[in-house]
């Protein structure tokens, strides 16, 4: 059987998935060249709850931006990831890499773990899952896959389900379905992208590991890989991210990244509310990319919109920011942005939102704001709509971010 399964109430654990950030093509990617160019992008994650109050944004990752660098790795290892404050995946291994080689140019993305439990409900062990995507000989291609070393579902063992078939379906006692081995492809126009999945929890009925409603994908692989083109539009966005001196507590919640575009085609993320523990509340948050590359124009857009955050005294109003990039086959080009912020309350009072690039205010005992921080170079542009320095937690909370660039 094979269920389509919705990203809506989607929360991701362990994850090394294929998408691009913007920043480190447009950092390294050198000079412009007239000659085609492939993209490759890669990101880790060990969790990443995308749904509810069940904890918060990714953590435990590693990642490597949009890049055209054939020879890009990045990786993670002995991670435990969590859920709810449930260790639902230990010994975490993620790796990313790009290749270009006699089987062709592509990503592969593979993520293990030792052992994924849901407390005595549901046990999988030595588990494997990885997925690649490939352009050869000027078709795209993909493939993906998940093995287990053992399934016990309850206290019965399931040697069947070792190395199940694609989207495989079974119901757990106690917490409601799994999927196993969840794996698919999507070709476009301008490349390809494939996920795999080693399994997605899904909470029907309460319990004590994981909220009722929530579905969990642990070990989660993507990879993409763009067909040569004489222009890569890059980029990202996200609604939050937090950081304590220079640990991730919560990274990225609602990214969105490209090599490729959307073929002109407007692709929402969302995620319902969310707490980063011990640091902020988060409102509901979603993104937007829309754009195309082409042998006349490439373009990209990005957008992120967060109902409101909450820092202890300190409540913020709606938040949001756009960014857009482009360029024509005669070498025209421009790069733009914009962000907005409804209210800044503290307590009773209320503070006015400074206008303009990069304003500061200073809140005392509580946090030092940055407004519209904007990053500019040749095609590329990025802007944070808030940025939050909390000063008991010596945490920053990054709200609002959206980036976009063209590079050839």
């Amino acid at each position: 059987m094979r269920p389509r399964i919705g990203y809506k109430k989607l929360a991701a654990v362990g994850v090394a998935a294929v998408v691009g950030v913007a920043s480190t093509i447009a950092l390294t990617s050198g000079s412009a060249s007239a000659s085609p160019v492939f993209g490759y992008s890669g990101y880790s994650y060990g969790t990443d709850v995308e749904s509810g109050l069940a904890n918060s944004g990714p953590q435990v990752i590693s990642k490597f931006g949009c890049t055209t660098d054939a020879t890009k790795h990045d990786k993670n290892d002995l991670s435990t990831a969590n859920v709810n404050n449930q260790a639902i995946a230990r010994s975490v291994k993620t790796d990313t890499h790009a290749f270009n080689n006699k089987s062709g140019t592509g990503v592969t993305s593979t993520a293990t773990a030792a052992d994924i439990r849901v407390g005595n409900l549901l046990t999988l062990t030595g588990v494997k899952t990885t997925t690649t995507a490939k352009y050869y000989k000027g078709q795209l291609s993909y493939t993906g896959d998940t093995t287990f070393a053992g399934v016990k579902i309850g206290a019965i063992s399931v040697p069947s389900l070792l190395k199940p078939k694609w989207n495989t379906k079974i119901a757990v006692p106690g917490l409601g379905y799994i999927v196993l081995n969840r794996v698919g492809g999507v070709k476009t126009a301008s490349g390809i992208y494939s996920y795999a999945q080693a399994v997605v929890l899904h909470a029907t009925v309460k319990n004590q590991y994981i909220p009722q409603g929530v579905d969990v994908a642990v070990l989660k692989t993507r990879a993409e890989i763009s067909k040569p083109a004489t222009a890569l539009v890059i980029g990202s966005a996200y609604g939050t991210k937090a950081t304590a001196d220079k640990l991730v507590v919560s990274d990225a919640t609602s990214l969105q990244t490209t090599c490729q575009g959307t073929e002109g085609k407007t692709v929402r993320v969302a995620v319902g509310e969310l707490n980063i523990p011990k640091v902020a509340y988060v409102g509901g948050v979603y993104t937007t990319k829309n754009g195309a590359i082409g042998t006349n124009k490439s373009y990209i857009n990005f957008t992120s919109h967060v109902a409101g955050v909450k820092v202890g005294s300190l409540s913020i109003g709606a938040i949001e920011s756009s960014a857009s990039a482009w360029k024509t086959k005669d070498g025209k080009g421009g790069v733009s942005s914009s962000s907005t912020i409804a209210s800044i309350k503290v307590g009773g009072k209320t503070y006015a939102v400074p206008t303009g690039e990069n304003k500061t205010l200073n809140i005392p005992g509580i946090a030092s704001l940055t407004f519209n921080k904007v990053l500019r170079q040749k095609r590329y542009i990025e802007v944070d709509a808030l940025v939050i320095n909390v000063y008991s937690l010596n945490t920053k909370v990054i709200v609002g971010h959206s980036a976009a660039g063209v590079v050839s």
